[in-house]
């Protein structure tokens, strides 16, 4: 490709236009990878973020409930219905997130379609693996965390956990 641009500069050709395409694909995928790179990079970052921000809370509102909790144990709540009282509120919880966060997702889908409908002519299509996995997802964060937070609890004693005062 460089000797035929350079023979071109030489000779008095009219103007020839030379194209090489696998430079431009070779060009083209790293595109594609810096964007992919990029992207996935965000995605992992907002996920990061957001797990985080979930553990936070369901940590403080578990170890603000300390007393509480030993309230319960301490009028007979065994540890089997201890479990069960939490796993009730990790389904709750998730449920809760999901059904604010799935609506929006549909309607952000959407006005992405539409908004890129002018330029591109395919057909709006909802990836229902994608949201199987994110329910999923959503449902193993929740309990994960609720039931790290609340081991915490289940092995303090009962008596210091009464006594503790919150301010």
């Amino acid at each position: 490709v460089e000797s035929i641009q350079e023979y071109q500069k030489g000779t008095a050709m009219g103007y020839v236009s030379i194209y090489d395409v696998a430079a431009a694909q070779k060009d083209s995928r790293q595109v594609e990878t810096f964007v992919l790179v990029f992207f996935y990079g965000f995605v992992a970052l907002i996920t990061a973020i957001g797990v985080t921000n979930i553990f936070n809370t369901i940590f403080t509102s578990i170890a603000l409930r300390k007393r509480e909790f030993a309230m319960l144990r301490s009028v007979g709540m065994t540890p089997g219905d201890f479990i069960k009282m939490i796993n009730f509120e990790s389904i709750f919880y998730g449920i809760k997130a999901l059904l604010y966060g799935l609506p929006i997702s549909f309607a952000l889908m959407y006005l992405l379609y539409w908004v890129m409908s002018d330029s591109f002519r395919v057909k709006f299509v909802v990836p229902w693996n994608a949201v199987l996995i994110v329910i999923i997802g959503v449902f193993a964060i929740v309990s994960s965390c609720m039931l790290y937070a609340s081991s915490k609890v289940r092995h303090e004693n009962i008596i210091d956990a009464l006594k503790t005062e919150i301010y």
